[in-house]
């Protein structure tokens, strides 16, 4: 079997569960290839075969964006001419299209060049429920091909599953939920949790649906119990001024550290150093974006630590995926509720057990979505 993975830049640093599986395919005996139109990080994340197919340059890269996102003129952008060369030098059986903007571009070339190959679409996200409902024909053009014979889909959560079929019109006997995987680094990186002075972690962008300011309230409110209280927060982006000037206006920036960026392999002793980690997010009522999964929380479980999430999206469903004590529910944009939660957590010395954490690593291993990617890729060419 032959399978050409469209994804449109290649690889983002926030998207190594798509790089992972790639990956994970390739060596599972599936001959792979990428179609990308912009090859990134090539260091941290190579790849034998990748064919690029850049989107047409107008004036700057900046303009580029605007005409062929916000104005809507990708279909007159395409290289057409190097998708039909790809095709018919590397002959796929399958083509997987990762995101939904890899779902729209896969539409416009399969349009253009009057072929239809099985294809296997995996979304992830705002693809689902931030996108459809800004950009107009971007919906329209997924729409379409939620009403195709040769198209499946795959989503991480039963929640996106939901948001496809409600924002997208694609039906539901065509998604198949398939759990993202985590890196077993995590697992191997068990935290030696100790409760001598509470250590608060939280991994994800600066933007506003990770709703990091309430988590800094939620800490204010926490620090008159426990004084020598910390608060790590990583990511970087956007909103990092906003919330470091927040920091300091509630007196906190000696208790709150921020960090940019953290290696992904040497994220798991960094989570490994805290008591508590925290995905306090919610739904941006500006994008409608929402955490369809939270593979960041995810990994903090993996390595064993009592996990705090908000009750946004597919956050929930990742906590009653798991039997542990160790993992609470907060009530989203609710600072108190997220202390609480914290404080329980914290006082009663949670953590998750082997077993709890052997169970984690079985129902989000690359082993388990590589079989869930393969079965749809053979229902597809059968």
């Amino acid at each position: 079997m032959k399978v050409l993975h469209c994804i449109p830049n290649f690889s983002i640093t926030t998207e190594t569960f798509i790089y992972d599986q790639v990956v994970a395919i390739e060596q599972s005996g599936v001959q792979s290839a990428i179609l990308t139109a912009n090859r990134m990080n090539e260091t941290s994340r190579p790849f034998d075969k990748v064919y690029l197919s850049p989107i047409k340059s107008v004036i700057n890269e900046r303009v580029t964006q605007a005409l062929a996102l916000r104005l809507q003129l990708l279909p007159y952008m395409i290289d057409y001419k190097t998708w039909a060369r790809v095709i018919d030098e590397f002959k796929p059986d399958v083509i997987h299209c990762h995101t939904g903007n890899a779902v729209k571009i896969w539409m416009h070339v399969s349009d253009k060049l009057g072929i239809k190959i099985p294809t296997l679409a995996s979304l992830h996200g705002s693809d689902v429920n931030s996108e459809p409902l800004i950009r107009p024909k971007y919906r329209a053009v997924l729409a379409a091909a939620g009403k195709k014979d040769f198209i499946q889909w795959t989503v991480p959560s039963e929640f996106l599953k939901h948001k496809t079929t409600l924002n997208l019109s694609v039906p539901a006997a065509k998604i198949k939920v398939v759990h993202n995987a985590f890196n077993p680094m995590f697992l191997s990186e068990k935290a030696k949790v100790t409760f001598d002075n509470l250590r608060i972690i939280s991994v994800g962008r600066f933007i506003n649906c990770k709703g990091h300011q309430f988590l800094i309230d939620a800490f204010s409110i926490l620090l008159p119990q426990f004084p020598d209280a910390t608060l790590t927060l990583v990511g970087g982006g956007a909103l990092e001024e906003q919330l470091k000037a927040q920091v300091q206006q509630l007196g906190m920036s000696e208790q709150v550290h921020f960090i940019d960026k953290v290696e992904h392999v040497k994220l798991p002793s960094l989570l490994a150093s805290h008591n508590v980690y925290v995905q306090p997010s919610i739904r941006d009522e500006v994008t409608f974006q929402e955490e369809s999964f939270g593979v960041a929380a995810l990994e903090a479980m993996a390595t064993g630590l009592p996990t705090v999430v908000s009750d946004c999206g597919g956050l929930t469903e990742l906590a009653g995926l798991t039997n542990t004590a160790a993992v609470k529910v907060a009530e989203q944009k609710n600072a108190k509720s997220i202390a609480a939660a914290i404080s329980h957590l914290f006082e009663n010395r949670a953590t998750l057990t082997e077993t709890e954490r052997a169970e984690v690593g079985h129902l989000f291993s690359s082993e388990m979505n590589t079989a869930a990617i393969l079965e749809s890729y053979s229902s597809l060419i059968s």
